[in-house]
């Protein structure tokens, strides 16, 4: 095994011509930098230095040792640049979802620490693994448990669908409602609901969707109009008590066995260590959320 600092000598005498050149720009005695040269001579059982009485120059082999030891430093230091700009980006928890009431709420409850980074825009369910893997992500929350050689999963809770609807619709006096109840109604919703778009359009075939791409357009039509909206338990609960508590419409759970996903925080084994707290922590605060 060959100490990085006995390569640093030969290069720096390679740069210099002398031990006394090499010395000066390590900011090292000429003794020391003599001892690590031959150190160096010996671990290789090579000659490196052909010496002179008042003269010390590298041989043919010396030159090409130098011209390696060069190019093996800098590799290292690239090397360490990439591990710490890795480390770096790393000290934040970048999170996304397929999904986004666990993402709200993630931001809501969580938002006193500083590590964690939140994406807005949803990902596809097809991508959580590969963007997990490519470490654009610390955790992606999904309505999928992935278990593989490099990934886990936790499960964290559940996300379940209601409707807010106004007194002028005709399923006000409902407790409830099925699926197949909904058809033929027109619902304003925003345009990126994730995983919750496909439930909804395959169980309410002929329910009319009016998706609003701009967050501020979509609040003015609920303000406004008398559409019925979708909630789940999560996005109501984090509406209590705010600005937008929509109080004109009254929520109706949806009683059907696909209302209800599954949530789970995906990440690398890796990371476990780092994740196991907020992963915890975000599953106990699901638990306190109120049932539709």
């Amino acid at each position: 095994m060959i100490d990085n600092y006995l390569l640093e000598y030969l290069v720096a005498f390679a740069q210099t011509g002398t031990i006394a050149g090499a010395a000066e720009q390590l900011n090292l005695t000429q003794p020391t930098i003599s001892r690590g040269l031959k150190k160096l001579e010996n671990l290789l059982g090579v000659k490196l230095f052909d010496r002179q009485p008042q003269k010390i120059s590298l041989t043919a082999t010396g030159k090409f040792t130098a011209q390696r030891a060069k190019a093996l430093l800098r590799q290292q230091k690239e090397f360490a640049q990439a591990v710490q700009q890795f480390a770096s980006k790393n000290d934040y928890l970048r999170v996304a979802g397929t999904i986004p009431g666990p993402l709200l709420f993630l931001a809501d409850r969580m938002a006193d620490s500083d590590q964690l980074v939140i994406e807005n825009d949803l990902v596809q369910p097809t991508a959580v693994e590969k963007l997990l893997t490519n470490h654009q992500y610390a955790m992606i929350i999904s309505t999928r448990e992935i278990q593989t050689d490099d990934i886990e999963s936790r499960y964290i809770g559940a996300e379940r669908l209601a409707i807010k609807i106004t007194k002028f619709n005709a399923l006000y006096s409902r407790k409830s409602v099925k699926f197949s109840d909904l058809n033929g109604h027109e619902f304003v919703l925003a345009a990126n609901i994730g995983e919750w778009r496909p439930v909804i359009e395959k169980y309410i075939p002929h329910g009319q969707f009016l998706y609003q791409p701009q967050p501020e357009a979509l609040r003015e039509l609920i303000r406004y109009s008398n559409f019925p909206i979708f909630k789940t338990n999560i996005t109501n609960a984090l509406d209590q008590g705010s600005p937008i508590d929509d109080h004109k419409r009254k929520l109706i759970p949806i009683d059907d066995p696909h209302a209800s996903l599954e949530l789970y925080a995906a990440y690398l084994k890796t990371n476990r260590r780092r994740i196991t707290p907020l992963v915890t922590r975000l599953a106990e605060q699901l638990s306190q959320v109120p049932d539709l």
